[in-house]
């Protein structure tokens, strides 16, 4: 167990360390979130699923808040069939998979609704095993963006490394990725975004996630987020 402790220490701090490094330190002009969010999984056969999503985002020091409700399916390409590679998750048993999905996000401050946005979104992942248990998992996405009236593409490279530990008889997934967003608005990269955290499995049905995170954003304008996050997750 202390041992197991340490690993995953050693890993969140890494990965802390990592997120930091783009931006620059924490400032006091550096804006507060926190990022709540619920999702709902229904397998369909083996190689298919579908999940429902809703997540919110609510300023610390601002009125500003966002609500993201999703839809989606995803679709195994290439399962993993060695056993001794398995694992009881879903996403996790596959080299690659695919997602395909809709989002509707609204939006309001102070007390001001803003524009709501309707999204499709494309996703492909991919992924595969490095020495020390480690995992590696590549994402390209695609958002739809209808903003108002106004259609734009933004595209999104991701890329995560996860282990999975054990800790008191429980899977516990420690990962940290890094993403990367392309807005056609601008022409140009438009935010980039780092993530740690932990996975707990606590029964076949529940999981739940907790995540710091540090979002910087270089267009419209230069600014920074951090975020710490709490996302619950059923399976059926």
């Amino acid at each position: 167990m202390g041992r197991v402790s340490t690993r995953v220490r050693g890993v969140l701090v890494a990965g802390f360390l990592a997120c930091g490094l783009h931006g620059g330190g924490a400032a006091a002009a550096d804006s507060t979130e926190v990022w709540p969010e619920a999702a709902f999984f229904f397998g369909v056969g083996e190689r298919t699923r579908l999940g429902l999503d809703a997540s919110y985002a609510q300023g610390k020091d601002s009125d500003t808040e966002s609500l993201d409700l999703s839809v989606f399916m995803d679709n195994s390409l290439v399962p993993i069939l060695r056993k001794e590679l398995r694992s009881a998750d879903w996403q996790r048993g596959r080299y690659v998979w695919s997602r395909i999905g809709y989002t509707h996000v609204g939006k309001a401050a102070g007390g001001t609704r803003g524009e709501d946005e309707n999204r499709g979104v494309v996703s492909l992942h991919a992924r595969f095993e490095i020495p020390a248990e480690v995992w590696l998992e590549s994402r390209i996405r695609a958002d739809l963006r209808w903003i108002g009236s106004d259609y734009s593409t933004r595209y999104r490279y991701r890329i995560d490394a996860s282990r999975e530990f054990t800790m008191r008889q429980r899977p516990l997934v420690a990962y940290l990725n890094y993403e990367w967003f392309y807005d056609s608005r601008y022409d140009d990269l438009a935010r980039v975004l780092g993530m740690l955290g932990v996975e707990l499995t606590l029964g076949e049905h529940f999981r739940f996630e907790l995540f710091l995170a540090r979002q910087v954003d270089r267009k419209p304008a230069d600014e920074t987020l951090n975020a710490a996050g709490l996302v619950l997750k059923w399976y059926f």
